[in-house]
């Protein structure tokens, strides 16, 4: 779950939690009795009434989602097992098709984990590490979360793994990475392992690539009971960032799994005139997400805003297209070719 501006979040949440506990507490007491302080009933509202106060994308997805309610909310009752009521819940929530929703019941429930969206619907064996390394001349890493060397005398690589270490990392990890690199003629930055983390950590590594100042996208998050209630747009720029940028041609390498901030990470970088992206899109999971506890003790986690790309469009469960479309076969990957890094070889000088 990415994590970019936490006091801002803790504050609207704050305002939004307050009034959906003093709800759920009188739901509660109409539904169960002392002798029954978690139902499936119980449960299953709860969950609903949840999204219905905190997702940030009802409009983006046109669903109905109190008519979604009337339909599921009749199958669940005192009788519903834990492995029927995930799946009840489940489909109420494929309609949403996201890829930051999830269920993770207890594990004594013996119910099965949900994911939303693509995350939930299909593996990914469109890319493998070893043979994408087997390119690299040299090899290094820094910290837990860069692998980068040369792939040819002249191309450089960088593997961005994640996002997740403190902010404060990356300024010295990116001198470093870029101070080795600075003198080739194109990078590749590897994302196809990237799942996210921070957003703002996303776009300072972006800003390492960039010349100019180009808006990269926008964020507005649920701040009321309405599915159009919105808190102030937050507006997030690409621009030159860092002790030095590295301004050559650069490769960004995507596919599907490329998720939540790595997709921030990608959006950024698009804005940047010399970036090409390759591979295939990717996951369509930009929101940002906080986790909730059901009265019977599962957890959940809930996109909590509506993220639009510097032309306005929404690309949840959409995902960014490649500028270069090229998936790789598994046929390829067995024999030892990844696809997509051979283009981007192609690519640069």
């Amino acid at each position: 779950m990415k994590r970019f501006l936490k006091q801002f979040f803790h504050q609207r949440l704050a305002l939004l939690v307050l009034p959906l506990v003093a709800t759920l507490g009188a739901c509660e007491q109409e539904l169960v009795g002392p002798e029954t302080p978690s139902t499936p009933e119980q449960n299953f509202e709860y969950l609903w009434q949840t999204f219905d106060r905190l997702y940030g994308a009802f409009e983006v997805k046109r669903v109905n989602w109190q008519a979604l309610h009337d339909e599921y909310r009749p199958q669940v009752t005192l009788a519903t097992t834990d492995r029927e009521l995930v799946a009840i819940m489940s489909k109420l929530l494929d309609h949403l098709d996201d890829n930051h929703i999830f269920i993770r019941p207890l594990q004594a429930s013996g119910a099965p984990n949900y994911n939303g969206g693509i995350l939930g619907r299909r593996s990914f064996e469109d890319y493998d590490k070893a043979v994408a390394e087997r390119y690299l001349v040299t090899r290094k890493t820094y910290g837990n979360d860069m692998i980068y060397g040369w792939l040819t005398p002249e191309v450089g690589y960088l593997n961005l793994l994640a996002f997740d270490n403190d902010f404060g990392y990356y300024a010295k990890a990116m001198d470093t990475v870029l101070g080795e690199l600075k003198e080739a003629k194109g990078i590749v930055v590897e994302m196809r392992e990237n799942d996210g983390g921070e957003d703002r950590v996303a776009q300072y590594i972006a800003n390492r690539f960039a010349s100019a100042r180009h808006l990269s996208f926008t964020s507005r998050v649920r701040n009321g009971p309405r599915h159009t209630d919105f808190g102030p747009e937050l507006r997030f720029y690409t621009e030159p960032q860092g002790s030095f940028q590295y301004t050559k041609p650069v490769v960004v390498l995507q596919r599907r799994a490329t998720f939540s901030s790595g997709e921030t990470f990608v959006l950024a970088m698009k804005q940047n005139q010399n970036v090409v992206t390759v591979g295939d899109s990717t996951g369509g999971g930009f929101s940002d997400a906080v986790r909730h506890e059901l009265p019977n003790g599962w957890n959940i986690r809930v996109p909590i805003a509506d993220v639009r790309a510097a032309d306005g469009k929404s690309y949840e469960s959409i995902g960014l297209a490649p500028d270069r479309l090229v998936k790789n076969t598994q046929q390829a990957l067995a024999s030892g070719h990844d696809q997509a890094l051979e283009t981007a070889l192609q690519l640069l000088p």
